[in-house]
């Protein structure tokens, strides 16, 4: 089957979540089929990445993407009905270049990586588009807006309507869409029945995270996530500022650590805070992982499903978050991890964990089991083989993890 990719910022490398899904989809997708992909990039260094994708795909266009030209035409187009973010990706060069390939050559389908990308694919007709949402963003600004200043609240009070209409539009115009959670997929169907809303959700590489048998840094946190993302930055001010403070009362000794790329002037100040170290950028993360006795993922606003989560169940760590992370993951409080959505709670089930190892090895090893059960990308590899059978029947089984890395 040959197929047409279209990304908003180049799958490689995948240090991020947008990034680590599509390469990942990329990764299965191009094993088996002819895959030609069409991507931004911020900068021309960005290129160089290009050889990183070549065992996936056949081809790979990649068209700049400034933050000047994108903020006027963000500006001189504010008054049409799109979402602002897929303003900010309106580009005549990207669309030139996705008409001329499709005058050249002929494709199976496309997929779509996150809906600032489909209007490209707007008025195609004979090709089945498979737009992936991942998450229904606007339910996502709609809990995140109790949490954000008050310059932030007016912008997402214009551009949250537009989200929530766009992502219905899709839905419905769109021969598929892709979400990571059942939650997020009930969520959309509600509001668009008879659209064709799957669950393809993340997968996790149990070759990157997995236990070491090292023994953890005694009454030591960890939270992981890239620190520009609005949510991560609240999770991480609500770890640091109100529930470490609890956990040092019962534990002096307690430490935290905030691992992730780009690190802010809020990320960054929370370094003075007692006890807390602000580490940027980890190159070896299941190190990390493993180093920590407890992670905490205490997000209070987020959707679809937590990588960061994810591969710390991977890793075997004991994993304390919220409601809201387990909504797309489905685990069992008490069980796979434990939950908690206040900060004198979430301290008080870190406290329990942290002075008993028999609970963390417990909680941790019950964590691996469920992720490695759920969320393997061999599980999301077969569920991308059902739906490439409704646009190409008679495809061959598709390939696990092992035989993709023997290539």
């Amino acid at each position: 089957m040959k197929l047409l990719c279209l990304t908003p910022r180049l799958p490689f490398p995948p240090d991020r979540g947008d990034r680590l899904r599509a390469f990942n989809i990329i990764r299965r997708l191009g094993s088996e089929h002819e895959l030609h992909l069409l991507s931004f990039i911020a900068s021309d260094e960005e290129r160089r990445h290009a050889d990183a994708l070549a065992p996936y795909c056949r081809s790979v266009q990649m068209v700049p993407l400034g933050p000047r030209r994108s903020a006027a035409t963000v500006a001189l187009n504010a008054w049409r009905r799109l979402p602002l973010q897929a303003l900010y990706y309106r580009s005549a060069a990207m669309q030139r270049l996705v008409d001329d390939t499709l005058r050249r050559q002929r494709f199976d389908a496309a997929y779509i990586h996150l809906f600032r990308m489909a209007p490209y694919l707007s008025q195609q007709s004979g090709l089945y588009r498979i737009v992936d949402l991942t998450d229904v963003i606007s339910s996502e600004l709609a809990r995140s807006m109790a949490f954000r200043g008050a310059a932030s609240r007016l912008v997402y009070q214009v551009e949250r309507p537009r989200i929530a209409r766009y992502e219905r539009e899709v839905a419905q115009r769109y021969e598929e869409v892709w979400l990571v959670s059942e939650h997020d997929r009930q969520l959309l169907a509600a509001q668009c029945p008879g659209a064709n809303i799957r669950v393809v959700s993340n997968g996790v590489d149990f070759e990157a995270f997995y236990p070491t048998g090292q023994l953890a840094e005694p009454n030591s946190l960890l939270f992981t996530g890239h620190m520009r993302v609005f949510h991560n930055i609240d999770a991480a001010t609500f770890l640091a500022q109100e529930i470490l403070p609890l956990v040092r009362q019962e534990l002096p000794d307690c430490t935290l650590t905030l691992a992730g790329a780009d690190p802010g002037p809020e990320v960054r100040a929370l370094a003075s805070e007692p006890g807390v170290t602000v580490a940027g950028f980890v190159p070896d993360l299941n190190a990390a992982l493993n180093h920590a006795a407890v992670f905490v993922a205490p997000l209070r606003f987020a959707a679809g499903v937590q990588n960061k989560v994810l591969e710390a169940m991977a890793a075997g760590r004991p994993v304390v978050t919220t409601s809201i992370v387990n909504q797309g993951l489905a685990a069992q409080p008490g069980r796979d991890l434990l939950i908690a959505d206040d900060a004198a709670t979430m301290a008080s089930q870190i406290i329990g964990l942290l002075q008993n190892a028999e609970e963390r090895e417990r909680t941790g090893a019950a964590g691996r089991e469920f992720a490695i059960r759920r969320f393997s990308w061999d599980v999301v590899g077969e569920r991308l083989r059902e739906i490439a059978q409704t646009v190409h029947p008679g495809l061959p089984p598709a390939r696990s993890d092992e035989e993709l890395e023997r290539r």
